[in-house]
């Protein structure tokens, strides 16, 4: 009866939906103030600009839900 439960929970969490996550990498030079987001790009090479009005958060929201993720739900964008 135990594999039987096993079984079932691995089934269970395969068949799970996954929360998506995403990475944002952004690179700072000692000395200078941190700058907003105007660019983000993905490791499969797709680019998003800000767009004119767009808030800094909207442009992560954005490039976060369109950009490549791997098998594990999990994304990287650079700044």
């Amino acid at each position: 009866m135990q594999a039987l439960e096993k079984r079932i929970v691995s089934l269970e969490l395969k068949t799970s939906e996954q929360e998506l996550f995403t990475i944002i990498r952004t690179f700072v030079v000692p000395g200078q103030i941190k700058r907003e987001i105007e660019r983000l790009t993905d490791a499969r090479g797709a680019v998003w600009h800000r767009l004119p009005g767009e808030s800094e958060q909207g442009l992560i929201d954005r490039a976060s839900f369109e950009c490549a993720r791997n098998a594990n739900g999990v994304s990287l964008l650079s700044a």
